[in-house]
Parts: C-alpha cells; sequence; structure tokens
C-alpha cells in the first residue's frame, strides 16, 4: 500500500492507497484523504474511516490504525512536513516499511533539534543541506545560528557582496515584496542581500542582526 502524511495550509493531511511501490499511477487522483485540522489529534476511528472509505480489507484495519495514530503523534512531535511510506505492507497481522522519505520543517529547529539530535546516533546536531547547493558565508553561518536559538525569524542570504543595495526588512512577505521591486525597477545587479527578522525578535536580536548586515 501507500501512506503518506503531509502539512498543508489548514493542518495535516493523511493519504492512503490501496496500491503501492513503483508505476501505480497518479496517487493523488487515487488515495483516500483524511484532514486533521490544525491544533487536533487523529483518532484511530478516523483512519479507519478512511481505510473503509478506499474498500482495504477489514481484517487490516486495526494494525494500520493503532500504527497511523501513533506515527502521527511523532510527526507533529518531531515537526516533520512530509513522510511517505511506500510500499508499505501487512502480513500475518504484522506491518513492513519497504521504502520511506520524510522532510523535516528547519525552522522548528529551536524547538525539536535536541529531538532530532537525541535520534542520532553520535547525537550530533542534524546537519541541513546549504541552501542553492553552497556553502554559506561566515555572516550567514552566524545568522542561522542565531535564528536557530530563538522562535524569532532571522534570515540572511548574501546575493552580491559589492551590491550597492542593503536591505533590511521586518518580515518574509514583505522582503519579498522589497526583493521583487527593487528587481522590477532594473536594481537586481545592485541586490546586495536577501534576509529578513520576523516573529518578533527581542531588541538585542535585532540589533545583533542589523550589525551583522
Amino acid at each position: 500500500h501507500y501512506f503518506c502524511m503531509r502539512s498543508v495550509r489548514e493542518g495535516d493531511e493523511l493519504l492512503f492507497c490501496v496500491d503501492g511501490g513503483v508505476n501505480v499511477g497518479d496517487v493523488d487522483q487515487k488515495a483516500g484523504r483524511l484532514l486533521v485540522p490544525i491544533g487536533e489529534q487523529l483518532q484511530a476511528d478516523q483512519v479507519k474511516g478512511l481505510l473503509v472509505s478506499i474498500k482495504l480489507p477489514i481484517d487490516k484495519h486495526d494494525v494500520i490504525a493503532s500504527f497511523v495514530t501513533k506515527l502521527f503523534k511523532v510527526f507533529c512531535e518531531y515537526h516533520f512536513t512530509y513522510l511517505e511510506i511506500n510500499p508499505l505492507v501487512v502480513h500475518n497481522g504484522k506491518l513492513y516499511l519497504l521504502d520511506l522519505a520524510a522532510k523535516l520543517d528547519q525552522t522548528a529547529e529551536f524547538e525539536a533539534g535536541k529531538k532530532w539530535s537525541a535520534a542520532l546516533l553520535d547525537q550530533q546536531p542534524l546537519p541541513f543541506p546549504s541552501p542553492f547547493g553552497r556553502s554559506p558565508t561566515a555572516e550567514e553561518a552566524y545568522i542561522e545560528q542565531l535564528d536557530g536559538k530563538t522562535g524569532a525569524s532571522l534570515k540572511l542570504t548574501i546575493l552580491n557582496a559589492q551590491g550597492r543595495i542593503w536591505t533590511m526588512v521586518a518580515g518574509g512577505g514583505a522582503s519579498v515584496a522589497y526583493a521583487d521591486a527593487i528587481t522590477a525597477l532594473g536594481f537586481a545587479d545592485d541586490l546586495a542581500n536577501y534576509g529578513a527578522h520576523s516573529g518578533a525578535p527581542s531588541e538585542t536580536q535585532t540589533f545583533v542582526y542589523s550589525k551583522t548586515i
């Protein structure tokens, strides 16, 4: 079978498809869906209702519903944004996960980072790849380190260190709008950085962020 949990705007969505493995067609079209609204818990009866809707044999319902409800708690506690098991095999009342892929929300590192490290054998911080496949500058790495220690959002990407237009914008949406406006006015080559400080950073954090820029 195919099973997936993913974060969407309204909450977390579960997808379950009787077919699993490769070459099974458009899963989005074939899968049954269950939305768990933000702040709500998943119940085993809800999972069973989903399995009934896709006509999965009833002898598999209990073991799958028990597994999925427990996995959903882990999904939320560890701040996953996506988790796919394909295929998920049920044989003689036991579950087998033959392949699994997952994504974590890096912005939750300040809250869940210790849990991620505890799950690794060497207890080291979970590494995330650098954006755009390049190594961060010392300043970018410093702001990333600060961002990981606060519930606020501090972001900095150097686009052109020789650029003469440096921005310091509060809010991710505003920072995109400013960058678009600068580009639309023909100054893309002069735009030195992209970044934002939002989520109510403290006065000290804002000072350090501005000093770094």
